[in-house]
């Protein structure tokens, strides 16, 4: 078997939070990434209120990632990383979650938490490839979706 080609890191702007202009982008990969997409309705709330919706894009102006994650006290909940299909496997998700860690240590937080399907091999390899560790599992987390039967999340836990 051929070993799959790793896609070319494409010529990106700096990681900024998003703003209205950003939800529909934002939803189109959410849409592409998640069995369970948010609605625009959902993101545009989660950008109102102050939440973290980090956004990246390419200097041509497509969206290449992005980040959702709350605070709470002095934890923080992952809710989404999310990199467009094409640009995959090239480091952009480690690149944004280091990111996103340097943040939040910079800010004092303590405790950085996730929930992650337990059959998505490749997010909880990045995660790992982080520090994150498996702390738990949740059973049937993830909601049975488009015929997919319910499935577990593993609880990943990463001290900053």
């Amino acid at each position: 078997m051929a070993a799959r080609p790793i896609p070319a890191i494409p010529d990106l702007a700096a990681i900024r939070p998003a703003i209205v202009d950003d939800i529909y982008a934002v939803y189109m990969l959410n849409c592409q990434s998640f069995l369970e997409a948010w609605s625009v309705m959902a993101l545009a709330l989660w950008q109102q209120r102050g939440d973290d919706l980090d956004v990246w894009y390419t200097r041509d102006g497509e969206l290449a990632a992005y980040y959702l994650g709350q605070n709470v006290l002095d934890e923080v909940h992952i809710m989404q990383i999310a990199v467009e299909s094409r640009f995959r496997r090239c480091g952009l998700g480690q690149r944004l979650m280091q990111y996103e860690i340097e943040r939040k240590r910079e800010a004092g937080m303590k405790q950085m938490l996730l929930e992650v399907r337990c059959s998505n091999a490749m997010a909880q390899q990045l995660y790992h490839s982080l520090g994150f560790r498996v702390v738990g599992r949740r059973k049937d987390y993830y909601a049975p979706v488009h015929g997919q039967p319910a499935e577990d999340a593993l609880l990943m836990s990463f001290k900053l």
